[in-house]
């Protein structure tokens, strides 16, 4: 396996079009991929409508470069998502990339109608409910941004492509899967379900902290990628200073023999070798699997960061709205949440927009991160 790392020091548009045709050559070419007359599916990160200088979404410019090379193969380039929030035509207006699909013609999906797609192979989710676009599509290619996330570690190639999954159906997952492990091992069969035959992230201005969407930017002046997202996200991973095979879904992928050990990814380009010293989420640590399923149950609220709401609660009831669990409800204009209904899946902190989610760890995880 290999994957590609180029410089690219900003957005200005020769820069990034250097950097992903020097990604795309490692490999071949494009044209490896895509061949003349497809329906080529462009998948960004769009979980927000925000500007992209807040390094929230897939900046516009990785976009554009990756449509414009799908257009010079011959193909039909097409870009989608669902957002996490807010509705696809809102949202790519807001972060800049409707105004490329519009410059470049490239038709803009809303992922709103869902369509089951059996996966008989999957080995924890044999059916899923996607959007009805990857039906009529030939091909999918993950372009993410370079991010951590509060409940994943970090988000990539792979976990961009839930955004496949419409309206309701993030939150059933959320519900259905409220482990670390067994949510990134849905993401796995996702992954193997939707088979994208290229992933690029946008990682000119990734974000560390409290990510996926309350982290600060951060700049790392690099394009990754590589025709097996699992490797290109451990390579991103390692890239940012945490340890790649620790993260969920790296954890899963190598169990199930979909990735090699980081030792044997061939990293290749002109950024190979670069290293970088992002802050991790707060919660990145987890005790899945290091003590008895049942105590973690039993003592929850002390074994796990749970979200409390600070100053900054505005009670926009945003959390409220998107709670899996329907834990949060809205007081005297403040959110309150209910400990015993909270799975700690962090959707509120992942998409409050007044960044006032705090994640604290219970006494009990705290002694347990000091003994580790």
């Amino acid at each position: 396996m290999k994957v590609c790392v180029a410089k690219c020091s900003s957005y200005n548009y020769a820069e990034v079009e250097a950097a992903v045709a020097e990604v795309f050559s490692e490999f071949g070419g494009i044209e490896t991929f895509i061949k003349p007359g497809e329906r080529v599916l462009i998948k960004p990160n769009m979980l927000e409508g925000l500007p992209p200088e807040r390094a929230v979404t897939t900046h516009p410019e990785v976009v554009r470069a990756v449509v414009r090379m799908v257009k010079k193969a011959g193909a039909i380039p097409l870009v989608g998502d669902s957002p996490g929030t807010g509705n696809t035509e809102r949202v790519a207006a807001r972060c800049g990339i409707a105004r490329v699909c519009q410059e470049e013609g490239a038709e803009l999906l809303p992922f709103a109608e869902a369509k089951d797609y059996p996966h008989p192979e999957g080995r924890t989710v044999k059916r899923f409910s996607l959007a009805r676009e990857l039906s009529v599509v030939d091909k999918v290619i993950s372009v993410a941004k370079m991010k951590t996330h509060s409940f994943m570690g970090i988000t990539g190639g792979i976990k961009n492509l839930f955004g496949f999954n419409v309206a309701t159906t993030k939150a059933q997952y959320h519900l259905r899967m409220q482990k670390r492990d067994d949510f990134a091992a849905m993401l796995c069969d996702l992954a193997l379900l939707i088979k994208p035959v290229f992933f690029i992230i946008d990682g000119v201005v990734g974000m560390e902290g409290n990510g996926p969407r309350n982290g600060n930017p951060k700049k790392a002046g690099v394009i990754i990628g590589g025709d097996n997202g699992f490797a290109v996200d451990m390579v991103m991973t390692q890239m940012i200073g945490f340890e790649a095979e620790k993260m969920p879904v790296a954890r899963v992928a190598l169990n199930w023999g979909v990735v090699v050990p980081l030792k044997e990814i061939e990293v290749t380009g002109s950024g190979k070798g670069l290293t970088f010293n992002f802050a991790p989420p707060n919660n990145i640590e987890s005790l899945d699997g290091r003590i008895p399923a049942f105590l973690v149950r039993f003592f929850q609220n002390q074994f796990t960061a749970r979200p409390v709401m600070n100053e900054r609660c505005v009670g926009c009831g945003r959390c409220a709205r998107h709670c899996p669990p329907k834990a949060v409800k809205i007081e005297n204009r403040r959110a309150i949440v209910d400990y015993n209904k909270c799975i700690r899946c962090y959707c509120c902190q992942e998409l409050c927009p007044a960044n006032a989610v705090e994640l604290k760890e219970g006494f009990l995880m705290r002694l347990f991160s000091r003994k580790k």
